[in-house]
């Protein structure tokens, strides 16, 4: 095999082996991950050009502060955002809800890891931790969307995810 050969063909397997990595962790946790489901709040979009969808808010983006660690509420004080958080789930009546956000990764359990946006009041005026996940949209079947929005609208989904090491993907939704 020529050097220009063997130029070209390392010019192909690269971007082959970096679109083949970006797929390991979705699918690792697809397979090992613990199932588990979190309660969605009411949201209603519309996408034309994407199909039907359900743009997903969850319960446990928006955690009371007195579950929030000390040493996290101290880097959000000291001015840093965008701030990785571990957050540990306990399964209550089915619905696996936050318990404790802290920066470092637990032990034992089932955590998300997610983003801390910022600390403040929701709109009953208690004090709140807006997190988010990257678990945001699910497109549905065509000719779906107007069942599963209504459903949304009144609170009635909840999401499967598959969870392993924090790193969460979004399986399916039911309604409960």
């Amino acid at each position: 095999m020529t050097k220009r050969s063997k130029q070209l063909l390392l010019a192909c397997a690269i971007p082959v082996l970096i679109l083949f990595g970006m797929t390991i962790v979705p699918l690792y946790t697809l397979i090992k991950g613990d199932e588990i489901l979190l309660q969605t709040v009411p949201v209603d979009p519309s996408n034309l050009f994407r199909g039907d969808y359900v743009a997903l808010q969850y319960e446990a983006e928006e955690i009371p502060r007195a579950l929030v660690d000390k040493a996290v509420v101290a880097e959000i004080e000291a001015g840093e955002y965008d701030l990785t958080v571990y957050v540990l789930l306990e399964k209550k009546d089915g619905i696996h809800t936050p318990v404790k956000v802290s920066l470092n990764k637990p032990k034992n359990g089932i955590y998300l890891k997610g983003k801390l946006e910022y600390l403040g009041s929701n709109n009953e005026q208690k004090p709140v931790a807006y997190l988010t996940y990257s678990l945001d949209k699910y497109f549905l079947e065509d000719n779906t969307g107007l069942k599963w929005e209504e459903a949304s609208s009144k609170g009635e989904i909840v999401a499967k995810v598959k969870v392993k090491n924090g790193y969460a993907y979004l399986v399916d939704i039911q309604k409960k």
